[in-house]
């Protein structure tokens, strides 16, 4: 009988080291970043300033940015992904009046594409997507819905 109550003790205290051990903080890191996402006469967010808290050695791009600040004022969203999952950018972005921004050609006779854009403290990216680009703290982001001809951009270098 002793020798159970001694195991079952042993066994408690075991799993009360690993549940500790399981606690253990990892350092964690803060960026806040300011987002604008505006569509041709529809300031959809203004200068909203959103906190990102992640674990050392994670990276926060330009997209989980303005993901957090969409969520946090429950605008609904659709994104782009790769063939991963991997989330790249927008698809459609939704305003709290249901106007849908939407990738893609915008009228029936397809002469125009609706697109989003950014600019990270008013420079545009030299290349990659949102969802690679990496965010750092105090990052003035902003995204804007495009509509252009398919002349237009068929004539673009």
């Amino acid at each position: 009988m002793k020798t159970i109550k001694f195991l079952a003790l042993a066994l408690a205290v075991v799993m009360l080291v690993f549940a500790f051990a399981s606690c253990k903080s990892t350092p964690k890191h803060t960026l806040t970043a300011t987002v604008t996402v505006t569509a041709p006469d529809d300031p959809i967010v203004l200068n909203y300033s959103t906190t990102i808290e992640y674990p050392e050695g994670e990276t926060i791009t330009v997209l989980d940015v303005v993901r957090q600040a969409l969520d946090e004022m429950e605008i609904k969203y659709e994104l782009d992904e790769n063939s991963d999952g991997l989330a790249l950018g927008f698809d459609s972005i939704t305003t709290t009046e249901g106007t849908v921004y939407k990738v893609g050609y915008t009228d029936a006779e397809q002469q125009y594409i609706g697109m989003w854009s950014y600019t990270v403290n008013d420079v545009v990216p030299d290349a990659g997507r949102a969802g690679k680009n990496p965010a750092t703290d105090g990052s003035k982001i902003v995204f804007t819905y495009e509509v252009a001809s398919v002349e237009e951009l068929s004539q673009t270098p």
